[in-house]
């Protein structure tokens, strides 16, 4: 629609046309990795939107909505099976909302200060990193 109407097209918005074939590939290889060695799957495709040419807070943003629909579905399944403490999950969930909160309204007022959206990729850079080392050190 953006195409069609030449309206609110931006240098780093994701062309489909020339990228549908890499997109397509190594979003499955991603998924596959990420289903199969148990990693998050913001470790994959971060990374893919950033060399697609995404924004930062854009591949952020994007990799956290991929996300939540895939625990969202993982949690409704603990909760049919009965397997999942309510009011532990709940307890959890509060303080991960208040860190997220929290964290991103102090990396919104760095990036504002420097101007830049550098800090984001490079805290994207360093968990991917921490991933890295920590999934094989807890793998055995």
């Amino acid at each position: 629609m953006k195409i069609k109407y030449g309206a609110g097209l931006c240098e780093s918005d994701i062309h489909i046309e020339g990228n549908m074939i890499k997109l397509i590939s190594l979003s499955f290889l991603g998924g596959w990795v990420a289903g199969a060695l148990g990693l998050g799957g913001g470790c994959i495709f971060n990374p893919l939107l950033l060399s697609m040419g995404a924004r930062p807070t854009v591949a952020s943003s994007s990799g956290m909505y991929m996300i939540m629909f895939s625990t969202g579905a993982s949690t409704f399944c603990f909760i049919i099976a009965e397997m999942l403490d309510i009011y532990y999950a709940l307890w959890v969930g509060g303080f991960c909302m208040l860190g997220t909160i929290l964290g991103m309204g102090a990396l919104d007022i760095v990036m504002s200060k420097m101007g830049r959206q550098s800090p984001l990729v490079f805290l994207l850079c360093f968990v991917f990193l921490i991933s890295v080392i920590a999934v094989p050190i807890f793998g055995a």
